[in-house]
């Protein structure tokens, strides 16, 4: 069984409270003239199918789990399996978005670098890549052996946050119970690995594949940074 094959079954139920409408303002802000936008990471595409009305949307996920429940949603996007490493596309984009922490999903500086490289080779000249991450106060805090319940009607989540081995790392252990019609429980189990770096690391990275980076901020406010935050964005330009 292929990973996130059962998670995506419950991915939108346990998610339907992420604030999408503000990542949807972040694009929008920088959107002109119904640009050519891919959103890597789209999971179920729930918001890849709210960016659809600022351009022509396409989607990219490494789960074909994820992406066939995304493209029940709309057929006016474009579903591409793919990982953000190495993927390798026949068109550019004006604006790529990497978003909910799926950066954080790569273990390693070298993936991270990797990712930067692709995204600059499918970006025009002048295009936008803007993602969020993880910050180290959340990783230090949240996720620094903390233990979470999460419940919708039909579906119960026990979340063990495990700081990882390496620096600013995490594994998340989660045991799923999903109740069926005749109100029995069905539990699956998944470990995720995700991994933040500071602030320098991603500047640095950006910097030496090409971008120039043009703004930075925490939790959704363009307009402020600041340490106790759980998410920073970032928004680079590409040079050349």
């Amino acid at each position: 069984m292929s990973q996130y094959e059962e998670m995506s079954l419950v991915y939108d139920q346990l998610t339907q409270d992420q604030p999408y409408h503000l990542w949807f303002d972040i694009v929008q802000y920088y959107a002109h003239n119904h640009p050519n936008i891919l959103d890597i990471g789209c999971g179920t595409g729930t918001l890849t199918c709210m960016l659809n009305e600022l351009g022509h949307i396409n989607g990219m996920d490494i789960s074909a789990d994820m992406l066939a429940i995304a493209s029940q949603k709309s057929n006016q996007i474009t579903w591409i399996e793919g990982d953000m490493t190495r993927f390798k596309l026949d068109y550019q984009f004006d604006i790529i978005t990497i978003f909910c922490d799926s950066l954080n999903y790569l273990p390693t500086i070298e993936d991270v670098e990797n990712t930067f490289i692709h995204v600059h080779s499918h970006l025009n000249k002048g295009g936008l890549l803007i993602f969020d991450v993880h910050t180290v106060e959340k990783m230090n805090t949240l996720f620094n052996n903390q233990s979470y319940i999460d419940e919708t009607e039909h579906v119960y989540l026990g979340w063990d946050a495990i700081k990882g081995d390496e620096p600013l790392s995490v594994y998340h252990q989660m045991s799923f119970f999903i109740e069926h019609e005749d109100g029995l429980y069905q539990r699956f189990d998944e470990e995720h690995y995700q991994r933040t770096f500071e602030k320098d690391v991603y500047l640095n990275l950006l910097e030496q594949c090409g971008f120039n980076v043009i703004k930075t901020f925490t939790d959704f406010d363009m307009n402020n940074e600041i340490e106790q935050a759980d998410r920073l964005f970032f928004v680079a330009q590409k040079q050349f």
